[in-house]
């Protein structure tokens, strides 16, 4: 659909997800994306095409409750938020062995924006996990730690788990005055990690002036360049 890339859809058991592959392909890297809170694999085509037309595979997640998955009133009620976050926790194994088969060789960097900026900081403890790029996400999770399910929140908050990030590669952008997604949160878990962080491969933190929730162009040309470093 855009630029010089490939589509198809492919299935991961119970999961349906988008691949995005470039003609030319860069780097043995590839890109796991996690969409936000009411938002669709149709609707981050675009943002996924411009890293695949960059040289870089795709596999756009459907997330529960969204797409051909379900629906919920996401303006009005954002209890389950927490529920979906853990189930695309708990999911990834499944797309873990499907890039086993199809990008075996393949370095994985998760990424996301909002829910899926949350959910690609809960993935850097995957061993398989090389990185993160994170888009107006957190890394301190206790803003969702409410019952039913502060127990695995607590258990799972990237921030209480730095010691397991200090050699992956991280990318956070966030909005300052993002209203949605308040961005002490991912500030929190980098001033938690940036004294322990390895440094043989980047650690950025940026937090975007009078920018709200939302990507920027200036936040995708920032991806870019973070993958030119891997």
């Amino acid at each position: 659909m855009y630029f010089n890339v490939r589509e198809r859809n492919v299935n991961i058991g119970s999961i349906p997800a988008l691949l995005i592959e470039p003609e030319d392909v860069k780097k043995e890297i590839v890109l796991i994306y996690y969409h936000g809170w009411g938002s669709s694999v149709e609707s981050s085509r675009f943002r996924a095409s411009i890293w695949a037309a960059a040289g870089y595979p795709v596999l756009v997640v459907e997330e529960v409750l969204h797409g051909s998955r379900g629906s919920y009133p996401y303006d009005d009620d954002m209890n389950k938020l927490p529920e979906v976050l853990l189930k695309n926790i708990e999911e990834y194994d499944d797309v873990a062995k499907y890039l086993d088969d199809v990008f075996p060789n393949h370095k994985r960097i998760v990424c996301g924006h909002s829910l899926g900026g949350f959910t690609a900081m809960g993935l850097l403890s995957k061993n398989d996990v090389a990185g993160v790029m994170a888009l107006n996400g957190m890394g301190d999770w206790q803003a969702m730690a409410v019952e039913p399910y502060k127990e695995k929140i607590c258990e799972l908050n990237p921030v209480d788990r730095v010691e397991e990030h200090v050699e992956k590669a991280i990318l956070m952008l966030n909005g300052e005055v993002d209203e949605s997604v308040n961005p002490v949160y991912q500030k929190n878990y980098y001033e938690a990690i940036r004294s322990l962080h390895k440094g043989k491969v980047p650690l950025v933190y940026e937090c975007m002036e009078m920018t709200s929730h939302v990507v920027t162009t200036t936040m995708m040309e920032l991806t870019l360049a973070f993958l030119e470093e891997l």
